[in-house]
């Protein structure tokens, strides 16, 4: 499988306007009521991992009897909805590339946790294959060596976060440069794209990529 998309449950308002059109095709996985948001779009996921706290009895008994294949988890549990549903994903459909929406906005430490899940050791090769995509941002994950990226129409910004301690990071042809940095976490915001395809290096560590714009042409402190 080439891609797979996952819709978690976080506010429609951070929801890309491609996806609010119901624009973008499965295959779709899903966390909790992200089924009930898929469903309502016509897009039925292939499968489907929560508690469904967050439902209904009505609609959990409605969503529940669409749905093609369903693993409960419980309230109280070692991994969130999201860790378990990609996992569930690597291990039966190992996609090349996972596109996951709804994992912004709302509750701050759900933010954090769906950033930061990729640090564990056992996603960290996973993360790789993953892209969070919201309205305003795409946030990509990466491992160390030589890196090309290649700018995402209408993102403005370009933004390099270690997500833990780093060594030798260079960003070649950025519109700000840095030559072998290495330290703890941290965010370099607000570079920007010099052409069409940038590059970017590290020797260790884990550096998430953050492409973004500001949102109805507002502009950045």
């Amino acid at each position: 499988m080439k891609r797979m998309r996952v819709l978690v449950g976080g506010p429609l308002s951070e929801w890309p306007d491609a996806l609010h059109a119901g624009q973008l095709d499965g295959p779709w996985a899903a966390a909790d009521r992200g089924a009930l948001r898929l469903l309502a779009m016509n897009q039925v996921p292939l499968l489907t991992v929560g508690d469904f706290d967050s439902m209904t009895a009505t609609e959990r008994q409605t969503t529940l009897a669409k749905l093609p294949r369903v693993v409960s988890a419980q309230p109280e549990k070692d991994d969130t909805d999201t860790e378990l549903l990609l996992s569930l994903i690597e291990q039966d459909y190992q996609p090349d590339r996972i596109e996951i929406y709804g994992a912004t906005g709302g509750r701050i430490d759900q933010l954090l946790s769906n950033i930061w899940i990729f640090t564990q050791p056992r996603f960290q090769t996973l993360a790789t294959k993953i892209v969070l995509i919201d309205r305003t941002n795409e946030v990509s994950f990466y491992l160390p060596g030589k890196h090309t990226i290649t700018h995402t129409p209408g993102m403005t910004y370009l933004g390099f976060m270690p997500l833990t301690p780093v060594t030798g990071l260079t960003l070649v042809d950025e519109k700000y440069r840095l030559t072998d940095w290495a330290g703890n976490p941290f965010s370099f915001s607000s570079n920007e794209f010099a052409g069409e395809v940038n590059h970017f290096e590290f020797t260790s560590g884990m550096v998430a990529v953050i492409q973004s714009r500001d949102l109805n042409g507002q502009t950045s402190d």
